[in-house]
């Protein structure tokens, strides 16, 4: 099969990039296969369609390139644009280069024309299809996974089928065989092949009306006409139609049979342009096929099992009829020595001598193990098939319901009320042969990027997984239908039924209007924490590969200021609507720890997490724990449900983002990793007002797909940022305002970097950059200022202390020379906090309560913290006194 030379060029490279393939003469040879991690896959180099996996016994998988690269036969509009002089050019590109079918003699039976979503307002270009009676059939071209639907009809075909240009009702009446398939294209696949065929359009359609007409032609030409062959794809309703309409077919005087592409059991997911496009569509292979179709048209289990035993001589082997699994075995001395006595033939003699049994009232396939990375274990999810019951049921089992019949009685009744009938024996026959070449799909314990390699017997994913896309090397996927996403190389899914993200993604509508909306209403604050918002999808990235930390943004300032509108707001960039954050100080030990590891390059938010509580048992949170999350270290370490001395210790994979009305006060440590930002109601207009109500309002349909957009762009965003910091933390140093503390300098570098990075992506004009560059410097200056000097509190601490210690008359009810410093010597100062309150109040002054000061006092550094309540011997009174000890000057570096 020959393939466009602009999709070989651009495929190629793709394959021996993903799959390292050895080019050794005209085959690409030495691939890693996808499926068992063995390097014997290969393919042919110039038609590199379908790639094989040469471990025949091992794996023996095949691969369509179709399918593992989707983006490339999904763009034809603007891989082939239409002209006047051939207007349907993109629909031509898509039959040949993504259907692989030769246009000769079919260029007259389509069209190109538009397809349009008026509710989202995205069109796609179609190939259009004409039916006899005027109906319209048309398949998207253009990124079809955007839409609701990849075919769309005009008109009813009730009846109908469609017929190629040169295969009308004359040549069918003079045909051998007729083959009726689902779909257009598998019919032109058919005709390619030398064959005639029709297409139903849909299961749910016997063409009655084409059959009528096709009996008079054949009447008019005095015919003795063809057979009919029933060839639907693969799948329960496939299935359930052929055997209706054969049997109405054979009713009304047809000769007719069935077809399938692959047996009615098997794993395989292959229509009849896929096997065209494989080389499979050829005269050899047709016996097969009908066989298949035949297995599906057996009366009764017995003529199936007769079937499977002609072909594969087996002794005894599990089987489906009828949506129930069946046991068959054949003795085959018994059936030599029947076939002897009575002179009869093989075929006849097993017939007599086959032992079939119903084993259960449903049929199942174990579909994949699941490994759950959180705790290590192991569960295999199955599909089940209950007799006399629509639809499907999905089940979770364990290893051990799969492998004891008692166990796996009681778990398949409990998942779809079926009821096993089999022993162990034959369960372990049945589950080893379903299991043979599974794919092991890993579950994640969290939301987002997956990049670290936990375990050493662990792939890194080096992908993110959100709801039902995930992105892996720019390369978008969705959950395939039995719930996990397919990455060729490895398979991944949530390991939570919480689906957490919402997301609607559409390659080609990338809306960045909101950014000028942020703007107005939040100015450079809006900017820096929207900008902080988007690295927060790369933390992992930078943490690991970059600059090995992540700093803290704290957005803080009175209520009502739009903190929360903004947060909330930018939450719908990621597809989570109504979401702000969780309080820790509201949260348990083993709830903060989940949350802390519930995402990964996702932002975590923090809320009020420091607000006054009356209540003096009320718990507070203490903000030396987040210093771990900086570097990505682990969250907290939990013990495993185990019989062993397993724990749990997930690293921090999100950024953090502190949003509360009173700004962070905690040890120098943790306010160096934070970036602060004060929201006010400076500047405040009808216009910001306006802005903020439309963030408020904003659908979150038309912009949840902005992580998609982003994270695609991953090589070129971290490119450019990993470049920039350097130079900006460079200038921190360089700068008349010199920022001399490392971890600020880094910090705010980042956000300048970001900036850059996300500039072009977010369209800022020249006049946005300027601004939010000298609004980063400031903060930085700021930060460095604040850390480098006494806070509010303690600084008014010290100037109460400074009087107080000045005027001394004023301590004491008697007027007795006392002081408040209980240190003996001249290098410590000694405060006990009761006596200085009493002394505040004797001399009428205000002064921050206990409670402040026992927050604040640790990190004083004018005169710089030592111990608190500490058992001294006082130098004013001679007896011992709890003290908070400071040295009363800073020491001296390397000193």
């Amino acid at each position: 099969m020959s393939m466009r030379q602009d999709i070989y060029d651009e495929l190629l490279p793709r394959l021996m990039a993903d799959f390292r393939f050895k080019v050794e003469g005209d085959n690409l040879r030495k691939g890693e296969c996808p499926q068992c991690k063995g390097r014997e896959l290969f393919a042919y180099k110039a038609t590199p369609w379908t790639l094989h996996c040469g471990r025949a016994n091992k794996c023996g998988e095949k691969f369509s390139v179709k399918s593992l690269y989707p983006e490339i036969f999904d763009t034809w509009s603007n891989r082939v644009k239409p002209t006047p002089q051939n207007p349907n050019a993109s629909a031509e590109a898509y039959l040949e280069g993504a259907r692989g079918l030769k246009l000769l003699g079919l260029r007259k039976a389509f069209s190109q024309e538009i397809f349009k979503d008026y509710d989202r307002n995205m069109t796609s270009a179609t190939v259009r299809f004409q039916l006899s009676n005027g109906a319209k059939w048309e398949r998207l071209i253009d990124h079809p996974g955007r839409f609701d639907r990849k075919a769309n009809f005009i008109g009813s075909y009730r009846g109908h089928v469609w017929m190629a240009p040169d295969q009308g009702l004359e040549v069918l009446a003079r045909a051998d065989r007729i083959w009726i398939t689902e779909g257009i294209f598998d019919t032109c696949s058919w005709r390619q092949a030398g064959e005639c065929s029709v297409a139903a359009m849909s299961t749910n359609n016997y063409p009655d009306q084409f059959l009528a007409d096709l009996k008079k032609e054949i009447a008019a030409q005095n015919l003795r006409g063809p057979e009919l062959i029933w060839a639907f794809d693969n799948g329960r309703a496939g299935v359930e139609y052929t055997r209706k309409y054969h049997a109405e077919a054979m009713k009304n005087g047809w000769r007719s049979t069935a077809a399938q592409p692959v047996p009615e059991d098997s794993k395989a997911d292959h229509d009849w342009n896929d096997l065209l496009m494989a080389g499979k569509l050829t005269p050899e292979l047709i016996p097969e096929y009908l066989w298949n179709g035949r297995l599906i048209l057996a009366d009764n289990a017995t003529d199936k099992a007769i079937l499977l035993w002609e072909k594969q001589r087996r002794a005894s082997f599990h089987f489906i009829h009828d949506s129930r699994t069946w046991w068959a075995s054949f003795d085959q001395k018994k059936i030599t020595e029947t076939k002897d006595k009575e002179e009869v033939t093989e075929n006849f003699a097993a017939r007599s001598c086959a032992e079939v049994t119903q084993i259960a009232n449903c049929a199942f396939r174990v579909l994949y193990a699941q490994l759950d990375l959180g705790t290590g274990e192991n569960h295999f999810f199955l599909d089940i098939d209950v007799h006399g019951r629509p639809g499907l049921f999905k089940a979770r089992m364990s290893a051990a319901a799969l492998t004891a019949g008692s166990e796996f009685k009681k778990a398949l009744m409990g998942a779809a009320g079926a009821l096993w009938e089999g022993g162990s024996r034959q369960l372990d026959r049945l589950v080893a042969e379903q299991t043979f070449g599974m794919k092991t799909v890993t579950a994640l314990p969290f939301v987002g990027y997956s990049g670290r390699k936990d375990k050493k017997e662990q792939p890194v994913h080096n992908a993110w997984v959100l709801g039902d896309f995930a992105v892996q090397n720019g390369k978008v996927y969705k959950i395939n239908a039995e719930d996990y996403f397919d990455l060729g190389s490895m398979q991944l899914k949530l390991a939570s039924r919480d689906p957490y993200l919402d997301i609607k993604y559409d390659p080609d509508a990338f809306d960045i209007s909101w950014v000028m909306v942020v703007w107005r209403a939040f100015g450079p604050n809006g900017m820096v924490v929207t900008v902080f918002w988007l690295l927060s999808f790369f933390a992992e990235q930078v943490r690991i590969h970059h600059h090995k930390s992540l700093g803290f943004v704290e957005m803080s300032g009175i209520p009502g200021t739009g903190k929360s509108t903004l947060i909330e707001f930018l939450w719908k960039l990621c597809g989570r609507d109504n979401y702000e954050g969780f309080d820790p100080s509201k949260a348990t030990t083993a709830a903060l720890a989940r949350n802390l590891a519930k995402v990964a390059n996702l932002p975590t938010v923090f809320m009020e997490s420091d607000r006054a509580d009356t209540n003096s048992h009320a718990k507070k949170f203490d903000w030396s724990e987040v210093k771990p999350f900086f570097n990505g270290r682990i969250v907290r370490s939990r013990g495993k449900p185990s019989g062993d001395n397993s724990t749990d210790e997930s690293p921090f994979r999100s950024a953090l983002i502190i949003n509360q009305n009173a700004p962070v006060v905690a040890e120098q440590a943790v306010m160096e990793r934070i970036i602060q930002m004060a929201f006010t109601k400076e500047g405040w207009s009808a216009d910001t007002k306006e802005a903020a109500t439309q963030l408020e309002h904003w659908p979150m349909d038309d912009i949840s797909g902005t992580i998609i957009h982003i994270i695609r762009r991953e090589k070129d965003i971290l490119e450019k940022f990993s470049a920039l910091k350097d130079k900006y933390e460079a200038a921190f140093l360089a700068a008349d305002n010199r920022v001399k503390n490392g971890r600020i300098r880094l910090n705010h570098a980042q956000l300048h970097a970001a900036l850059e990075a996300f500039a072009p992506i977010l369209k800022l004009t020249p006049d946005i950059l300027r601004t939010t560059h000298d609004h980063i410097n400031s903060l930085a200056i700021a930060r460095d200022q604040l850390i480098e000097s006494d806070n509010e509190t303690v600084a008014k601490f010290w100037d109460i202390f400074d009087h107080l210690e000045d005027d001394p008359k004023t301590l004491t009810p008697e007027g007795e020379v006392r002081g408040l410093n209980h240190s003996r010597g001249t290098d410590f100062i000694s405060v006990n906090l009761l006596q200085f309150e009493q002394a505040v109040k004797r001399a009428g002054l205000a002064a921050p309560t206990t409670d402040e000061l026992k927050a604040n006092l640790k990190n004083s550094k004018s005169r710089p913290f030592v111990e608190s309540n500490k058992v001294i011997n006082s130098g004013l009174t001679h007896a011992s006194v709890r003290c908070w000890v400071f040295r009363r000057e800073p020491q001296k570096k390397g000193g």
